[in-house]
């Protein structure tokens, strides 16, 4: 098949559609407005697999060759080369056009805040409940590999942004495949309560269960008309919840008691989530250190962001990694007072980072090719006699294509060199 990716983005939504098309011998194109340059070397990545690759703007020849165009949920559906093109897909119309798909109970969450750490919760929950349960994460074409392997969930939780939910009730022309759960956890702005579903379509319509908040429970059920078989509130649906849990676990409780879950299991299964997986991940805690993964952060902005929740701390951070084009200015400061830097390889870590660090005076170690390698090193500098509590943070503020594929890959490498380090030597830490 012929594949446009029309509109690449930098959070790795377009390389992963791009390297699922490559990997099955398809012809691709990419096509964005912006600069070469300005995507960073996941461009030239791709371009030595066979994509080709036209920036700075779009050709009308690229759409009326494409079979196919996977178009970004940033681009907006009036946008006039979409005119040009045969069919337009996203990555979530084509997931649920696999055949496996009829047999996925499917868990969607939208909402204006808590989106991650419901799903997330969500997921945790239905694993520790003896589930095969997958978080989609950022691109369904990540769960459409994890298809061809033979991975197969029983339930898939979709976090999905208003424009992808949007996206996907146009391409699908009011289709939807029946969802099991629709979770929004919280309204958009208070001038969405008379109307809380304009933003993503009737997507939220089609399910068996609707839970969201009760000040707009009204408006939905309204809405849903005999859509939806079962609207229940947040807060009705959580009245037994534990006391021991934050507040925020009330929309993934909510959902597992509508799943059936009693709320002894609910309370249970929910106490042992510790957080979203590669963002802020407590790995490992000892006497005086504790080893967070933060493989989710793919921005150098982001660095300093998580370096805020150590105020105060020594901490020995591990970054760098693939380039997408990223000014490394922004996790500057935060590398300045770190207790020391340890660097992953990488196109950014080469081509701008290390030019940064020396220009800057800032100390480092590596860079190293292999994770065990890096929190090896990070962990040699910890005061084992210190009283003040020490962290091992990884915080790449940069892409992880080159060695691990994508950050949660890098992030399972992280947590497996950490609790391999442990096994080899506990003293160690």
């Amino acid at each position: 098949m012929k594949i446009l990716v029309f509109g690449y983005g930098l959070h790795g939504g377009g390389f992963e559609c791009a390297m699922h098309y490559l990997s099955h011998g398809d012809e691709v194109v990419i096509t964005d407005i912006r600069s070469r340059e300005s995507l960073g070397q996941s461009i030239d990545f791709l371009e030595k697999k066979g994509a080709v690759i036209h920036c700075g703007g779009h050709l009308t020849s690229d759409f009326e060759w494409a079979d196919i165009v996977i178009k970004s949920p940033t681009i907006k559906l009036d946008n006039e080369f979409l005119n040009y093109a045969k069919r337009v897909e996203n990555s979530l119309t084509i997931l649920a056009a696999r055949p496996e798909a009829k047999d996925i109970k499917v868990i969607c969450v939208t909402g204006a805040r808590d989106k991650s750490t419901s799903a997330s919760a969500i997921c945790h929950a239905l694993n520790a409940l003896g589930c095969n349960a997958h978080n989609m994460g950022t691109s369904a074409f990540t769960e459409i590999k994890r298809l061809d392997s033979g991975d197969v969930p029983e339930y898939l939780i979709i976090e999905m942004s208003t424009w992808l939910a949007r996206d996907s009730y146009h391409f699908l022309k009011g289709q939807i495949p029946r969802i099991n759960t629709s979770l929004i956890t919280s309204i958009f702005d208070p001038d969405d309560a008379p109307d809380p579903i304009t933003r993503t379509g009737e997507f939220n319509m089609y399910a068996n269960n609707i839970i969201l908040p009760a000040e707009v429970k009204a408006a939905i059920e309204k809405a849903a008309h005999k859509k939806a078989k079962n609207i229940s509130s947040i807060e009705s649906a959580s009245r037994s919840m534990s006391k021991a849990l934050p507040d925020k676990m009330r929309p993934a409780f909510a959902v597992l008691r509508k799943l059936g879950y009693s709320s002894s299991m609910a309370n249970k299964a929910l106490k042992g989530f510790k957080g979203i997986p590669n963002r802020n991940e407590l790995v490992l805690r000892t006497n005086n250190a504790m080893f967070i993964n933060d493989s989710s952060s793919v921005m150098p902005a982001a660095v300093g962001f998580t370096m805020d929740n150590f105020e105060n701390l020594p901490v020995h951070i591990i970054c760098g990694g693939s380039d997408t084009g990223l000014d490394p200015s922004p996790m500057l400061n935060a590398l300045k007072g770190a207790a020391s830097v340890e660097l992953l390889d990488g196109s950014f870590t080469r081509k701008t980072l290390i030019p940064k660090l020396v220009e800057n005076g800032i100390d480092y170690f590596g860079p190293f090719k292999k994770m065990e390698e890096a929190v090896k090193t990070a962990s040699s500098q910890l005061d084992d006699k210190s009283n003040m509590l020490q962290v091992v943070l990884l915080s790449p503020g940069a892409a992880a294509y080159e060695f691990y594929g994508n950050e949660h890959v890098r992030g399972d490498a992280f947590k497996q060199s950490v609790n391999q380090l442990v096994r080899q030597d506990n003293s160690s830490i």
